[in-house]
């Protein structure tokens, strides 16, 4: 069979009701691109994946569904990596799911020989991308420095909206990280992007259909495995060590503004939920992750602050 030009990753867990609606979805976002579709259930006990494989036949598409057993969303996406044939790929998630980009990161990455494409989340990001799809001649920023942008939130980046080219995944061997229930998705796209011989950003604002996302009410308390993230930015770390000739300054912004904000972040949540202080410092401190929580003239003043708060006097620090 000839191999598809795109391959729609669709990790799935009890959304019977929504499964149908969600494949229909994809199939009209991808209504012009010769595209397959893997389906992976991850141990549903609903009949998600009867109404998944009915859907498929009813829209007559090229796909199939996968019953992955109870498994995470990583490992999950991992099965489906292993499986895809097509040329590129992109990841429907059914709580984030947005219209009209495909086309236009397809062309871009033909256009471009691009191994990552993403969109636009503001308007600035949008008249920029649209100077640097003009002509091939225009020098387009290397892809080291989307991850600083995004490091310093001075972009936004999402795994529901991106194409990847699949012989530079498996040529780089990137997965999920499937011990990691928080943080594998930037893990996976920020690696990806440092690892990239070329990514670009295609001229398309990125729109939600959030009246055709899935909508549940409020999930339980994460608890301590939120700090996953930490661990995922510790990862990505050392991705940009390894590469750090082509990255300049990026391993330091990462070590001293990047990780002790996504440290305290993790605190904050934490805390929310319930936690004491003193629970939450005996474990970063077990952890390993109170001596991430390192300042420097690189960090901003509110980080700073936190920090400072933290350590200082934890039983007034408010999230």
């Amino acid at each position: 069979m000839q191999p598809s030009e795109l391959s729609v990753l669709i990790p799935t867990q009890n959304v019977e009701k929504e499964i149908s609606r969600i494949i229909s979805f994809a199939a009209e976002q991808t209504k012009e691109i010769d595209a397959e579709y893997i389906i992976v259930d991850m141990g549903s006990t609903d009949k998600t994946v009867l109404e998944a494989v009915l859907e498929i036949k009813r829209l007559n598409l090229r796909g199939f569904v996968i019953q992955n057993g109870v498994s995470n969303v990583p490992t999950a996406l991992n099965t489906a990596l292993q499986k895809a044939g097509g040329k590129y790929l992109t990841f429907f998630f059914a709580r984030r799911l947005y219209s009209g980009i495909l086309l236009s990161f397809l062309d871009i990455a033909e256009r471009f020989e691009a191994d990552v494409v993403f969109g636009c989340f503001t308007k600035e990001e949008y008249r920029a991308a649209e100077r640097y799809a003009i002509s091939s001649v225009i020098r387009r920023p290397e892809p080291s420095r989307y991850v600083r942008e995004e490091a310093l939130r001075e972009r936004k980046l999402d795994l529901a909206a991106v194409l990847i080219r699949r012989e530079f995944l498996m040529a780089k061997q990137l997965s999920f990280d499937e011990s990691c229930s928080f943080g594998y998705a930037e893990e996976f796209l920020l690696e990806s992007l440092l690892y990239a011989g070329s990514a670009a950003q295609a001229p398309v604002m990125l729109h939600r259909e959030k009246n055709l996302e899935l909508r549940r009410g409020k999930s339980s308390a994460v608890g301590t495995k939120i700090f996953g993230r930490v661990e995922a930015a510790l990862h990505v770390l050392d991705a940009a060590q390894s590469v750090s000739e082509s990255n300049g300054d990026l391993p330091q912004i990462l070590e001293k503004r990047w990780i002790p904000s996504v440290v305290m972040n993790c605190v904050d949540i934490v805390l929310r939920e319930g936690i004491g202080y003193r629970v939450v410092k005996d474990y970063l401190y077990t952890a390993g992750y109170g001596k991430l929580l390192v300042a420097d003239r690189r960090s901003s003043a509110e980080l700073k602050r936190k920090i400072f708060i933290w350590k200082a006097t934890p039983w007034i620090y408010r999230p």
